[in-house]
């Protein structure tokens, strides 16, 4: 039922698509362009970078929005050369994050260290690792990011919505293919964090538009298509075991586990643990008092946190919660992005802490674009908005049924259903506060794709990933693997 019901919605997408069937035959605005070489592999390679806006529409006949990119193509690329296209999330980010912290041909470098002191600016060298050598390159900027516009008169609905966003940015994926001639390229969609929701719904997007085009992989970067786990709505007893390996990892890597203890396997030992507690939790209080003490023990053994925590609470704590717990009687609050990193604990802290620890490393990549824009010759590239704010609120499609839910891995599902070749690929930071390693593995667990179709990597780092050089080099190179799988005849 979840696959076929997925199926009609997908013909719905197809039938109600802004974009016609045949290529779009509109013109790049220019923001900037340059020719510039990139040592990669130890081979030097040339490539064009350019900076530009194309314009989308909410409905036939009605052009009232721009959406952006900047795009890195190798010079005499075939007109079948595979293609990447790269965004962010928010919703209302821009594609600064990916593209200057790992993708990019310059890399924005920050300090290794998470207790240590950050720069004002992080340093940008040459990237070694890009993948410009095996597929261009094209960071996408959703309406109302980066350079790009949504008129006064614009239909907000349709540009606040994960349909509307998702066919806008189809929109401009497929007239940047055919103004440069590449629609006979493998496609590769790469979303981050909220991007992957726009990653999903956009497979349908495009092939809406254009059946034609070869989607060959979708990269989910910090997933968040099980939103109902990764919101973690306090009665979902679920969501607890789901979240528990990443609260195992932290504990050890912030030394509230005994040691020696590793933070990987701290977090199978959670998962492992997993089924019981999920148990415990469903029988609520029906479980008799030693059975409960004796899972607020294994809990406190897991997380570092107090067993009597865990009696007090009904044997669960959030996500939230665990944040400003962990590392309460040393005055600190760990990051939600990235729980390696802490911050003073504020005097009125209460259950949930606002400011993110990690957000100060993220401006970091914020900064660094502009300077790259500049680079390729963009005029005042400060106009480049990194982060949007949209007015009112976001639409994800469910409404407000509780029986409605948010089915966006059943779409990527049918649409793999009907494409073979499509594969998925999902990273995901150990020390992710946000979207969790087990949400990524109970997304896999509950799913229909065999283990042929899809690959679920970990990073030994958080939400940005890539902002840890060990974790980078491992998602440049997972990355590769993949693309290289992904165009075999």
């Amino acid at each position: 039922m979840r696959i076929c019901w997925t199926l009609t919605l997908a013909a719905m997408l197809a039938s109600t698509s802004v974009a016609a069937q045949e290529a779009p035959a509109v013109a790049a605005k220019l923001e900037g362009r340059a020719e510039q070489t990139l040592k990669v592999g130890g081979k030097r390679l040339a490539y064009t970078a350019e900076a530009g806006t194309f314009p989308v529409s909410s409905a036939p006949g009605k052009t009232d929005a721009s959406a952006g990119y900047v795009a890195y193509v190798r010079k005499g690329a075939a007109a079948d050369r595979p293609v990447l296209f790269v965004f962010n999330g928010g919703p209302g980010a821009a594609s600064a994050y990916l593209q200057m912290g790992a993708l990019g041909p310059m890399r924005a470098h920050v300090p290794q260290d998470p207790a240590a002191p950050l720069p004002t600016e992080a340093e940008v060298a040459p990237n070694p690792a890009s993948v410009l050598d095996m597929a261009d390159l094209v960071f996408l900027d959703p309406p109302g990011t980066g350079f790009s516009e949504i008129a006064k008169d614009a239909d907000a609905a349709f540009y606040q919505s994960v349909k509307g966003d998702a066919d806008a940015v189809a929109q401009l994926a497929r007239a940047w293919l055919a103004e440069n001639r590449r629609t006979a390229s493998p496609l590769f969609i790469l979303g981050e964090s909220y991007g992957t929701i726009r990653a999903a719904a956009m497979v349908d997007a495009l092939h809406a538009q254009d059946a034609a085009l070869k989607v060959r992989g979708v990269l989910l970067f910090g997933q968040a298509l099980n939103m109902i786990e990764t919101s973690q709505r306090p009665d979902n007893v679920v969501t607890y075991p789901v979240s528990l390996p990443t609260l195992a990892a932290l504990a050890c890597y912030h030394h509230k586990r005994p040691a020696p203890c590793d933070p990987a396997a701290s977090a199978q030992d959670a998962a492992a643990f997993g089924p019981s507690y999920l148990d415990a939790l469903y029988k609520g209080r029906v479980l008799d008092e030693a059975a409960r003490k004796a899972v607020a023990a294994k809990l406190a053994d897991l997380t570092g946190i107090p067993a009597e925590f865990y009696l007090t609470h009904d044997l669960r704590i959030s996500k939230e919660r665990f944040r400003v717990e962990l590392l309460r009687t040393e005055g600190k609050v760990l990051g939600r992005y990235d729980a390696r990193y802490t911050a003073p604990r504020p005097a009125d802290a209460g259950e949930m802490v606002g400011p993110d620890a990690f957000s100060a490393v993220s401006d970091l990549y914020g900064k660094a674009v502009i300077g790259q824009l500049a680079s390729i010759g963009v005029q005042n590239p400060e106009r480049y908005k990194v982060i949007a704010r949209f007015p009112g609120e976001w639409s994800y499609g469910a409404g407000d049924s509780p029986f409605n839910d948010w089915p966006f891995m059943a779409r990527l599902e049918a649409a793999m259903a009907a494409e073979p070749r499509l594969r998925l690929f999902v990273g995901t930071g150990l020390y992710d506060l946000t979207t969790t390693v087990g949400a990524a593995d109970y997304l896999f667990a509950q799913s229909s794709l065999t283990g042929d179709r899809f690959v679920n990597h970990r990073y030994p780092a958080g939400h940005v990933a890539y902002s840890d050089d060990a974790s980078w080099r491992k998602f440049v190179a997972d990355i590769r693997a993949f693309i290289t799988e992904g165009v075999k005849p």
